[in-house]
């Protein structure tokens, strides 16, 4: 139950950064800047799988839902099971960062990027997601593999060790997309799809 909570953890601050900090970006920051709008309502559901390279298996796997408001800076996103049961609750200021399990249990950070390794021990750039999750590259990194539909918005690259799929976009970004991690040991396999 520990890891499943982890790779939720993961999954639901994927989802978090979709709707962080992208609200002060501006055209100035590069063509196709994303627009995101200071209220934002989504749901959408997600899955993880870890694929063990040593064992050639995967030896964890997740699923459920999330929903997230944000109004301006302030968002709070819910993460449920696939019955609806709401696990967990985030909260994220300019600032701060706040995880409520169920339980009670709380932990607190001023970053994602910190409550993520908070919780879950592992560094992971959430802060760079921000940009992935609305089909953007994170800036000063290098873009490899990049791939373009018809309306020149990213459907494929790789960034920092990540290789992100992109499909079926609406105003904010894709609908459906899968991040690829190809470690030494194992393989990490999210997807995420806005209903």
């Amino acid at each position: 139950m520990k890891k499943w909570w982890h790779y939720a953890v993961l999954v639901v601050m994927v989802v978090l950064s979709a709707c962080s900090s992208l609200e002060n970006r501006t055209k100035a920051e590069g063509e196709g800047a994303a627009s995101i709008s200071s209220q934002l309502h989504r749901e959408g559901r997600f899955s993880v799988l870890v694929y063990d390279k040593s064992e050639e298996r995967n030896t964890d796997s997740v699923q459920g839902g999330f929903d997230w408001q944000s109004t301006g800076q302030h968002v709070v996103l819910d993460l449920s099971n696939p019955l609806g049961q709401v696990l967990a609750r985030i909260e994220v200021r300019p600032g701060f960062s706040r995880l409520t399990r169920a339980n009670g249990e709380v932990f607190e950070a001023e970053h994602p990027d910190m409550l993520v390794q908070e919780v879950i021990g592992r560094v992971f750039p959430v802060s760079g997601l921000q940009y992935w999750i609305h089909g953007k590259p994170m800036p000063d990194l290098t873009l490899e593999a990049a791939e373009y539909d018809g309306q020149h918005r990213l459907t494929k690259f790789t960034q920092a060790g990540w290789t992100v799929v992109a499909q079926n976009y609406d105003a904010e970004g894709p609908k459906r997309f899968q991040l690829v991690n190809q470690q030494a040991v194992e393989r990490i396999t999210i997807r995420i799809v806005m209903e």
